[in-house]
């Protein structure tokens, strides 16, 4: 029995070694970016700015596709859903970021905001230049019966 629980306690540590060592290893964001370096037109470090968190992001762009991913998280979004895409001074929550500017991109649904290092925002700023939301969204017709017309009901 004190076997068993030996091995399996071995076997415990050494997935929260290597676990450890792939999120903490030798700088993951630059490897990352690395790899993405020969397919993309743009890559750089970054931060994803959800609510309160702020998370270490390696950032790519290619030409249909915003790539966004650190050691525990890989995540992409189509530019044919970005609808609007903005550079500012501060964040969706009014706060300024330490250094850099905020990249906010919207889709028809949803915000993505990263904070990108002030040395390349220019070249952010070349590659995926800001653009608004031009057409008005097409409203629904309305589900109600066009034919309103009050009628009488006699009450004999």
């Amino acid at each position: 029995m004190l076997t068993w629980l030996s091995i399996v306690a071995l076997v415990a540590v050494a997935f929260l070694g290597w676990n450890l060592y792939r999120r903490f290893g030798a700088d993951r964001i630059a490897e990352l970016n690395e790899r993405r370096r020969t397919t993309s037109r743009m890559v750089s470090r970054g931060e994803f700015v959800d609510g309160n968190r702020h998370l270490e992001v390696a950032l790519a762009l290619t030409a249909t596709t915003f790539f966004y991913e650190n050691a525990a998280m890989q995540a992409s979004l189509d530019l044919q859903w970005v609808r609007e895409i903005e550079y500012d001074t501060e964040l969706a929550t009014g706060s300024l970021p330490p250094t850099g500017r905020v990249l906010r991109l919207r889709s028809t649904s949803q915000t993505f905001e990263f904070v990108i290092p002030s040395d390349v925002v220019a070249r952010w700023y070349m590659m995926l230049p800001p653009r608004r939301l031009t057409t008005p969204a097409v409203a629904d017709p309305p589900l109600v019966p066009t034919d309103l017309t009050p009628q009488m009901v006699s009450a004999t």
